[in-house]
């Protein structure tokens, strides 16, 4: 199923939707995230207002909810939905090493994968990549290259050493994710789920707005780099998205120490580039 982090940032990406019988959603910000609901002519109608579409509940339900304004709630799209959504960009779904990976082409003539243990947290990530316009609705995209590697590494592979020939990869793990506690291999999914659900997150009026974005290019940055530093300490090549890539590097290239590290002629890609300017 699609995550409420991947479905909150699709929304504020600006994927509309136009509830239809068999549609899930939940009603976020009230306890109730845990519960998904469905559109049906039986229980939850969708109904055309003066005043706006609106989602009736028609008295069978065990709690005291007469309706919800569409807009109120978060639509969590299936996986015909998304890969409609993603149209010709869409390449292909494969099974690989148990997870899923979304193949698509990017508008720059690249193409991406995108990698989820469910195939429509899949397809939402790869949809993400296409329509994000922030760093913060990238966030779940960097967040699921991270979690493609740390799903199945062994015991051993925490402790090797990481790039700086300083940290372990435990610690990699732990500073892009704001600590991890004392087993950053069983804390690392809750660790992640936390930090996407502080950043993703619409923002209520112009500052906030500023301020989310201002945080959330240096987590982006925090995360691509230390899945890169993950990938080179375990040996297993990390399945970047370009997007995220190019966002953090945008990011890294206003910092007041890059110049004479940004030698556009030195480097062969962005990825080159955002490894040279953090100092990899």
């Amino acid at each position: 199923m699609t995550s409420l982090t991947s479905a909150r940032a699709l929304k504020d990406a600006g994927l509309v939707w136009l509830p239809a019988k068999g549609d899930r959603f939940v009603i976020p910000d009230r306890e109730m995230d845990g519960d998904v609901f469905v559109v049906s002519d039986m229980t939850i109608e969708a109904q055309d207002l003066a005043s706006g579409q609106v989602l009736g509940f028609n008295g069978t339900t065990e709690w005291a909810l007469d309706s919800v304004e569409a807009a109120d709630v978060l639509w969590l799209p299936r996986e015909g939905q998304l890969r409609a959504e993603l149209g010709p960009a869409f390449d292909g779904l494969h099974l690989e090493g148990g997870a899923w990976e979304v193949a698509t082409s990017l508008p720059d003539g690249g193409w991406a994968l995108t990698r989820a243990a469910d195939a429509e947290e899949a397809y939402a990530l790869a949809l993400l990549g296409l329509r994000a316009t922030s760093a913060a609705q990238l966030l779940p995209v960097a967040g699921g290259d991270l979690a493609a590697l740390l799903t199945d590494l062994d015991a051993p592979a925490w402790q090797r050493t990481a790039p700086d020939g300083v940290r372990t990869v435990a610690d990699v793990v732990s500073g892009a994710l704001g600590g991890t506690g004392a087993d950053p291999a069983a804390a690392w999914p809750a660790a992640l789920e936390s930090l996407l659900a502080t950043w993703v997150a619409p923002p209520e009026g112009e500052q906030a707005a500023e301020v989310l974005e201002a945080g959330a290019q240096g987590v982006l940055v925090d995360l691509v780099v230390a899945t890169w530093d993950v990938g080179t300490a375990t040996g297993r090549e990390p399945a970047l998205h370009p997007l995220t890539v190019r966002r953090a590097l945008e990011h890294v290239r206003t910092w007041p120490t890059s110049g004479a590290a940004d030698d556009a002629a030195a480097v062969t890609s962005e990825l080159d580039a955002l490894l040279r300017l953090t100092g990899r």
